[in-house]
């Protein structure tokens, strides 16, 4: 049995594809060729791939591929809250939160059971309520329409990414009341994003409609798009430290209220005094305006209750109408308070000192000097862990990084390969068997220097 095709037989088999209607499943090599088609069988050394192009389905060896995009089956999750750990090796893992102890943080997860983390590889804890969500992706390009002539917009890796000025959106996807979230990325200094809600014309860059709120480096503003009134700015400083991101709008067609979060800090409320002169839709704009690269992930839409929970840090010199902030533009802002290493955050901007003493159906119970105090996980934003000497878990041969659809990743040692699962081990959680319709890509040889430029050259 012939153990590996020659990779230059590869190049003859690859077929041109638009980033439209790019398949499902593509096998990446380490001299770039690309070919797609179907995982037959996977082992710790070879890949075994089905092909149209192929004869036969034919073996590779793992040392020669660089990565295995696939399709990824997320299921249903009626959970109230979603905890998102982070690790010291840049890993995160999504779940909901089962434990917390001096030696391990536990999270039930759907694609490998429960995991255990080890309190020293774990260096964040954040928790989010599960909305219904009305719109959650990207998954495609299907069902988003691009103004212009030439798109600009293309899909990869579930993120959508930009390479000139223009518009994609979506129609009837937006209510009334709404919370829109999502991802986004930039490189250097050049963010420059619009997002348009409440567009009644997905069509166009610059609808008549809706409010526009304009990212401009670490700049935003607000205006209606119908009277082209000016509703107010605000600066984030976050925006100007990193090249990437959550930014979450909550806004309103009924009462004109438009708040602003980043990095899950509230940065502004705005209010529309005419907003019963106003016209809307219910389509949502993501607009690049300028060439540099821009990349849009992790969009989710749902309801909102129209209830504002929580209101920025007063600023020095700052005057409050209708969201007008009345600072020159190089005033700088005050920074805001961050709770106490020691102090849970809540969802209402609150927070609470205290020790997590156990985890039950979703409450969590936390020994305050004031007594016990049960709280939903879901009101909860962070969880206090205790300080410890972080610790970063040892690379070893055979370790892969596993994407989730998301946007978020793990490393582990492939250990073994079954019917759909994955086995493998890393310090940071022991073993664990995943399956693998959670992972839209499988990267191999991650510690070879050789192939992260063109790893780092491909999410752009």
């Amino acid at each position: 049995m012939k153990p590996f095709l020659p990779l230059s037989v590869c190049a003859l088999l690859l077929c041109a594809a638009s980033s439209a209607d790019e398949p499902d499943s593509i096998v990446r090599f380490s001299n770039n060729d690309r070919l797609t088609g179907s995982l037959d069988s996977l082992s710790a050394e070879l890949l075994v791939w089905k092909s149209p192009l192929l004869e036969k389905p034919s073996q590779f060896f793992l040392k020669q591929v660089v990565d295995l995009s696939l399709p990824a089956a997320v299921p249903a999750n009626s959970a109230n809250h979603e905890a998102i750990l982070t690790l010291t090796n840049g890993d995160t893992v999504r779940g909901q939160l089962a434990s917390v102890t001096d030696e391990s943080v536990s999270l039930d997860t759907w694609f490998a059971g429960r995991m255990n983390f080890s309190r020293l590889m774990v260096s964040g804890l954040k928790i989010e309520s599960r909305s219904t969500f009305l719109y959650a992706g990207p998954t495609g390009l299907e069902g988003w329409k691009q103004a212009g002539d030439k798109p600009v917009w293309t899909y990869a890796r579930a993120a959508f990414r930009s390479s000139g000025t223009g518009s994609i959106a979506r129609e009837d996807v937006l209510p009334d009341e709404c919370s829109v979230t999502f991802d986004a990325a930039w490189k250097s200094d050049s963010f420059a994003l619009k997002v348009i809600l409440f567009s009644d014309d997905a069509s166009s860059d610059g609808p008549p409609s809706g409010y526009e709120v304009s990212f401009q480096r670490g700049s935003i503003s607000l205006r209606n798009c119908k009277s082209q009134s000016f509703l107010g700015n605000a600066h984030s400083q976050m925006m100007m430290e990193n090249d990437r991101v959550k930014i979450e709008i909550r806004a309103s067609a009924k009462s004109g209220k438009v708040c602003l979060f980043v990095n899950d800090r509230i940065i502004e409320v705005w209010s529309d005094p005419d907003v019963g002169k106003g016209e809307f839709g219910k389509c949502l704009h993501f607009v690049s305006q300028n060439t540099l690269p821009l990349r849009i992930s992790g969009i989710g839409v749902a309801a909102w209750d129209g209830v504002v929970d929580q209101l920025p840090e007063p600023r020095v010199g700052m005057i409050r109408q209708f969201g007008f902030q009345g600072l020159p533009q190089n005033f700088p802002p005050a920074p805001q308070e961050k709770p106490k290493e020691e102090r849970m955050e809540l969802a209402n901007g609150d927070s609470l000192a205290g020790e997590v003493t156990s985890i039950q159906d979703g409450v969590i119970t936390v020994k305050t000097p004031l007594g016990d105090v049960r709280i939903p996980a879901a009101r909860l934003r962070t969880v206090a862990l205790k300080p410890v000497d972080l610790e970063r878990c040892i690379r070893r041969n055979g370790d892969v990084r596993a994407w989730f659809p998301d946007g978020s990743s793990i490393v582990f040692r492939l250990d073994g390969v079954g019917d759909g699962i994955l086995t493998g081990s890393s310090q940071n959680f022991g073993t664990a068997t995943f399956k693998l319709a959670a992972f839209n890509r499988v990267e191999f040889n991650i510690h070879d220097p050789n192939l992260e430029g063109g790893r780092a050259r491909d999410e752009w």
